[in-house]
């Protein structure tokens, strides 16, 4: 079911920034998004277990041995963590997910030992974060109990303004289409699901000699390094 737009900011660096130019002393800061910082470990996550809507920067810090992520579901209809926990152990992997379970984003993939951002505007409401990752055994890194509620309650202030974003990436099925090219350097990436079905975007940096075919290859079995280093991204989006 489509609920109302989701619009994803990715902050990538790659280089060196400077810092931000200083504001003039009658001049008013804009508002900030609010930071909530999430760490993962092998197998948990540590986080809030309360926080504000509205426009909200994500920090998934990876404190693992291997790569996790931070996915945002919204649990509709009164459901609570337990009542996914349940539905995730009893479904096929060919089940489709039960309609009051809902992707909403979050933080994508960073190598252990770095981080990633994502900023996204949260509405309020029952959440869990939640990390499907499967490496290296192929056992979905929830079964193995990274599984946290998250709920969002009402802001009291008003929500901060989206970041101003230099790349525009549309996710299609089944393409990423960017507004221009990505270059080395820092950027701030607005992320669009103009698709039918959900989708994710996972930033890669392939290594030295390496190949988007060696990392599908890599993906099939898991087995030796990852040919690349995670960047960061988005975990599923709804449509629109």
């Amino acid at each position: 079911m489509r609920t109302s737009p989701l619009v994803v900011f990715v902050l990538v660096v790659t280089a060196a920034c400077s810092p931000k130019d200083a504001k003039a002393p009658d001049q008013k800061a804009a508002a900030e998004p609010a930071v909530v910082t999430i760490t993962a470990t092998n197998f948990a996550f540590q986080a809030p277990d309360t926080i504000q809507s509205g426009m909200t920067t994500l920090v998934l810090k990876n404190a693992g041995a291997t790569i996790h992520h931070a996915a945002l579901v919204r649990l509709k209809d009164g459901k609570t963590l337990a009542d996914l926990a349940a539905a995730m152990k009893s479904m096929k992997p060919t089940d489709p997910p039960p309609a009051w379970m809902e992707d909403a984003g979050g933080a994508q993939i960073p190598d252990p030992g770095t981080q990633t951002t994502a900023t996204l505007d949260i509405p309020p409401g029952n959440y869990a974060i939640i990390c499907f990752v499967d490496t290296p055994d192929k056992v979905p890194h929830f079964a193995k109990g990274m599984m946290r509620a998250l709920t969002v309650v009402p802001s009291t202030e008003p929500t901060a303004p989206a970041p101003a974003a230099d790349i525009t990436v549309t996710l299609s099925d089944y393409a990423f289409t960017f507004s221009t090219p990505l270059t080395a350097g820092h950027h701030v990436l607005k992320i669009v699901n103009g698709a039918a079905q959900h989708h994710e975007l996972v930033l890669l940096q392939l290594k030295p000699g390496k190949t988007v075919a060696d990392v599908g290859k890599w993906a099939a079995d898991y087995k030796g390094e990852m040919p690349a280093v995670a960047l960061g991204g988005i975990p599923a989006i709804v449509s629109g």
